[in-house]
């Protein structure tokens, strides 16, 4: 049971962990009006890719692509229950995430075993053998991938692995750590290994990052070909439907906190909370979380301005994080330079311009006859039609 503010009145007599924990549990999650049409797009494509090989799901960091693709994850898994009693070699989505490379670039190795781990799993009966050097089973039926195991084996253990489960997709989160601190030429080489492991599996990877994603697509034109992209954006100031959607979340928010008296967070913080937050729902939650568990801490009856203040991102973090969401916007949304652009590499352009010339020439054609037509109608010796001055002799100039 729940009181008029949403959570169960006996949790404000539980342990901090268990009240906070109530406010971090993931099923609790709200479901707010961008997360489900990106989920939508995405859910949608996984299963009729429409000859996309690659799905970028892309947006600022903090958006909630995690929340996504744990929403995508447990929507498909569980559609999917019959097929997999029918068919128990048949995993219907394989989620990894890209590790962030150290101090050099990304390493395919250790990214080959992470898929290839989590492609066989202990669960299935039905194991692959992948006749492979360093990778054998222990008495379990477990996978044992050995110091011995080269990137080529590990790499072939992996799109055989894929090859037999075949998942309607594998979802890579952190997709943007692949071209992280790489060379032009190694960035290329990175998406080559993407669209090989694809082609040979035939297996569509979606992939989920942040708008360096739009770098890769620059220096690779067969990728751009074959890859979807569905923008996940933050909520923007710029629509009245946005601000009104971002203060329904932070209402859904506040009601959620167990606390005696409910955080007026949308009546008067609304614009702070935008603020720090740059829109992003993800990097709202996260904030809001930090702060509620500061406010229970000190054993405070309601969250505070000065709660949000103590555990909000800096100024200078939030404007560095809106430019970076800014650039991404742009590159992505269509506008009238692109649109231009596009048009001038057709050859719409000179086309037009041509027919803009062509109708500019009738149309001073015309004023010139029209001239000539008025002055044809004036008689000889006749003044021109004009006002006539009145109110006494005009002044004369001194």
């Amino acid at each position: 049971m729940t009181n008029e503010y949403g959570f169960p009145p006996s949790l404000l007599e539980q342990p901090l962990e268990q009240r906070l924990l109530y406010f971090k549990n993931p099923n609790l999650a709200i479901m707010h009006q961008k997360l489900k049409i990106a989920f939508d797009r995405v859910f949608r494509t996984i299963h009729e890719p429409g000859g996309a090989s690659i799905i970028l799901v892309i947006g600022p960091s903090g958006v909630g692509k995690s929340t996504l693709l744990s929403l995508l994850k447990k929507k498909i898994l569980l559609e999917s229950i019959q097929q997999m009693s029918a068919d128990p070699g048949w995993i219907p989505i394989v989620c990894v995430e890209a590790p962030a490379p150290g101090k050099g670039t990304f390493r395919w190795k250790n990214f080959y075993k992470t898929i290839l781990l989590a492609v066989d799993e202990p669960s299935i009966d039905q194991k692959i053998d992948y006749e492979s050097d360093g990778i054998s089973r222990n008495h379990q039926g477990r996978l044992i991938v050995g110091l011995k195991a080269t990137e080529d084996s590990l790499r072939f253990s992996m799109e055989k692995a894929l090859t037999n489960r075949h998942p309607y997709t594998l979802a890579v989160d952190e997709f943007q750590h692949i071209g992280k601190l790489a060379s032009t030429e190694l960035l290329q080489a990175h998406m080559d290994c993407v669209k090989s492991a694809v082609n040979i599996t035939k297996v569509p990877w979606t992939g989920f990052g942040t708008y360096q994603l739009l770098n890769f697509l620059e220096l690779s034109p067969q990728l751009s070909r074959r890859t979807k992209i569905i923008h996940f954006p933050r909520y923007s100031l710029d629509f009245d439907e946005d601000i009104h959607e971002f203060k329904r979340v932070l209402e859904h928010l506040q009601l959620k906190m167990p606390l005696v008296q409910t955080p007026p967070l949308r009546q008067k913080y609304w614009e702070f909370c935008y603020e720090r937050s740059i829109g992003n729902i993800g990097t709202l939650i996260g904030w809001l979380t930090d702060a509620y568990d500061l406010c229970i801490s000190e054993n405070a009856t309601t969250l505070t301005f000065e709660h949000l203040q103590e555990t909000a991102k800096s100024a200078r973090e939030c404007e560095q994080m809106a430019s970076e969401a800014i650039w991404g916007e742009e590159k992505l949304i269509d506008n009238k330079h692109t649109s231009k652009s596009l048009r001038t590499v057709l050859g719409f352009d000179d086309s037009q311009t041509k027919i803009d010339k062509h109708d500019k020439s009738n149309s001073n054609e015309t004023k010139e006859l029209n001239n000539q037509k008025r002055k044809q109608k004036i008689k000889p010796f006749q003044r021109n039609p004009k006002r006539d001055q009145v109110g006494g002799r005009k002044p004369e100039m001194s």
